[in-house]
């Protein structure tokens, strides 16, 4: 199977994946497959859950089609907007990024908050974001909400980042 990143208006992702799943599921259509929209579950500060998109304004299609004519049923929906990389060269999703869709879709299409503890003191890595790759040493955590904050060393002075569970790993 193929994955193809197809972009659309955001905040319309859901709309667009119903329309379109209900054409690939329809006996007279060109394409067969599945189209998936990738959710995460988030906690508000108050305990509050909601979710929102995991990939704001993409959703991929799973098929065995390779013809662009084909595929470009697709794009007659109004929240439609190009494929990636490129709307004049439909291409599928290379290898790298095919395995992290893979993977995701394995767990389902909603990645729910990650049961990970942590406790001051502890030595941390950044996996994501505009810290990733750093290290620090946790100095609050707040399990009800599954935040941390987090003590960097920046320039000889520490300074304090507050971080989801997900976007941290115990060194």
């Amino acid at each position: 199977m193929n994955f193809y990143c197809i972009s659309v208006l955001t905040g319309f992702e859901e709309r667009y994946k119903d329309k379109i799943q209900k054409k690939l599921n329809a006996l007279d259509s060109k394409i067969q497959g599945k189209i998936h929209f990738l959710k995460k579950q988030m906690r508000l500060k108050h305990g509050k859950e909601y979710f929102e998109a995991f990939f704001p304004g993409y959703v991929f299609l799973e098929t065995n089609e390779t013809k662009e004519s084909v595929l470009r049923e697709t794009a007659k929906e109004k929240e439609f907007l190009r494929f990636l990389p490129s709307n004049t060269d439909i291409m599928p999703l290379g290898e790298r990024d095919k395995n992290i869709v893979s993977t995701i879709l394995s767990f389902g299409s909603t990645i729910g908050i990650l049961p990970a503890m942590f406790d001051e003191g502890d030595k941390i890595v950044i996996l994501s974001g505009l810290f990733k790759g750093l290290s620090g040493r946790v100095v609050a955590v707040n399990r009800r909400n599954k935040r941390v904050n987090i003590e960097l060393d920046f320039m000889g002075n520490a300074k304090v980042v507050g971080l989801t569970y997900e976007e941290i790993k115990k060194q």
